[in-house]
């Protein structure tokens, strides 16, 4: 089946557009016909890099319909209703095409659930496990509030943990790359003329000609090494799962970013738990599924391991400090709300409680960043300077 851009007219008169996929264009009007929408013109989309580039249904999107479901749900509004308007409104074709699927599926029969675990790749296991959960309990509308409010929570935290990593590694590809530059262009220039007018070397300077030779010399093998050890890695990774849950334990102790990336996976976690525990889906259920939000093979094991642990009958909190999922200030606050019936309310204190000492930690770290990356670049320039104005200063108080 082929997608199909259409024009057409609906029941109300109204003109509408949208992406469907069909067999042909006859099938395509068949379709259409069955949603009481009169076709005027079609054109089949190309499947060419570009069109499949935009095919992409991003998060912005997902938060986007889901704030929308909720807020027409609560204003009384039929969810297929919903699901039409939105697939008639929505601009990005990627939507429009899901949620045409969703409701073709809802028209056959299907729950609005087992619609979007078609599109499990989107909207992922714990989203469609509460809408299932809101499904059965007739609180739809407050879970997908919750979703709504959890996806732009975690979107923030997303943005925030690449903020961390993408700043420092801009400024110093930008040092390297201005390194690389003097070493291979300008250095050379200089290291001549001081060769050629004589005279013994000091240790900077020969510090800086072996540099600069090495660097000149090896500097496609400086650029390929570090890209294939990457894709080594990443390759490694996909084949053992003992390597994965050590690279991604070793990634929560690197220095500085590591301990930042530890509390904001610490908060997704807690958060996501609280939500799920707090819509009725079982303690255990619902750690099992958090696991899938962690991010992290090494902390999915921990958590796991804290399953079992429950089941087999030993207290939450105690399990959390045996599988090491949180840390004990976390485990104390749990252990609270264990003790008085409130775990969720204390899940999203652990939530809040590390959310902000990440932000904190953020706010700390983006000012020493750049200072510490100039005082780098100026040790560079500084050692440049000495290598070469050095053997020149010798030459000139020799001569006099």
């Amino acid at each position: 089946m082929e997608n199909y851009r259409y024009t057409g007219i609906n029941r109300f008169g109204k003109r509408v557009n949208g992406v469907m996929p069909a067999a042909n264009a006859k099938d395509l009007n068949q379709r259409l016909l069955k949603k009481n929408i009169n076709l005027i013109s079609s054109k089949k989309q190309s499947n060419n890099f570009l069109s499949f580039t935009k095919t992409k249904v991003s998060r912005k999107d997902i938060i986007s319909i889901t704030f929308q479901f909720e807020q027409l749900l609560k204003a009384g509004v039929p969810l297929m209703e919903i699901i039409e308007d939105l697939r008639d409104s929505y601009e990005g074709d990627a939507v429009k095409e899901m949620l045409a699927g969703i409701h073709d599926a809802m028209q056959g029969g299907s729950t609005f659930s087992d619609a979007l675990r078609e599109h499990e790749k989107v909207f992922g296991n714990v989203y469609i496990s509460l809408v299932s959960v809101g499904e059965s309990t007739g609180k739809l509308d407050k879970i997908l509030a919750d979703l709504a409010g959890m996806l732009k929570w975690e979107d923030e935290l997303i943005s925030k943990a690449k903020k961390v990593m993408i700043y420092p590694a801009i400024v110093a590809t930008v040092v390297i790359a201005v390194v690389i530059l003097m070493m291979v262009f300008v250095v050379p220039e200089l290291l001549g003329f001081i060769k050629s007018m004589g005279g013994e070397l000091g240790f900077a300077t020969i510090a800086l000609i072996a540099t600069s030779d090495f660097i000149s010399e090896y500097l496609l093998e400086l650029f390929v090494v570090p890209i294939a050890i990457f894709f080594a890695i990443k390759w490694w990774r996909s084949k053992s799962e003992n390597f994965r849950i050590k690279s991604d334990e070793k990634l929560l102790k690197v220095s500085i970013i590591g301990p930042v990336i530890y509390k904001l996976k610490l908060a997704r976690i807690a958060n996501a738990l609280a939500v799920m525990y707090g819509a009725g889906v079982s303690f255990t259920e619902s750690l099992k599924m958090t696991s899938t939000v962690a991010g992290n093979t090494y902390l999915e094991r921990n958590i796991d391991f804290a399953v079992n642990l429950i089941q087999e009958g030993m207290s939450i909190n105690e399990a959390f400090e045996e599988a090491k999922v949180f840390p004990s200030m976390a485990i104390r606050m749990i252990k609270v709300g264990e003790n008085s019936g409130q775990m969720d309310e204390a899940l999203r204190n652990v939530s809040y409680f590390y959310d902000r000492e990440a932000k904190e930690m953020i706010e700390k770290i983006e000012p020493t960043i750049e200072p510490i990356l100039t005082v780098v670049m100026g040790f560079i320039v500084g050692w440049v300077m000495i290598a070469v104005l050095g053997p020149i200063y010798d030459t000139i108080s020799k001569v006099q």
